[in-house]
């Protein structure tokens, strides 16, 4: 892997981390997130993680202007997809939603590896 792309990708991770571990994550985001509704709050949250994908790519790839905004959509598209999944399987399976069962920790687990693997794809179109 090149450097560009490990500095791509570490600032990936790093909007990632912007995006749900601080207050860009609103406490209305995490709410609607962990019950998958209502959708706009996680939407908004979505476009979060959207703009600070565009911030991180435009910076360190600076790709194409349509490459770009593919970028961006592809982020808010699975971002949105992956936090309302969790949150719609957390509110029907009560066990996913409770931070003192497994079930709980493995569903984040999940979450963020999907998330994880999508940053990969994005330094594999963008480079």
């Amino acid at each position: 892997m090149s450097a560009e792309a490990l500095a791509l990708l570490a600032a990936l991770f790093a909007a990632h981390f912007l995006g749900d571990f601080t207050p860009l994550a609103s406490a209305r985001m995490q709410e609607a997130k962990a019950k998958g509704a209502p959708l706009g709050p996680i939407a908004t949250h979505a476009a979060v993680h959207a703009a600070l994908v565009a911030a991180a790519v435009a910076a360190i790839a600076a790709p194409a202007m349509g490459l770009l905004a593919a970028v961006v959509a592809l982020e808010f598209a699975s971002h949105l997809a992956l936090d309302w999944a969790r949150g719609r399987l957390g509110a029907r399976r009560p066990a996913m939603g409770d931070p003192s069962r497994q079930a709980f920790w493995t569903a984040v687990g999940l979450d963020q590896l999907g998330h994880a693997l999508v940053l990969l794809v994005i330094v594999a179109l963008v480079l």
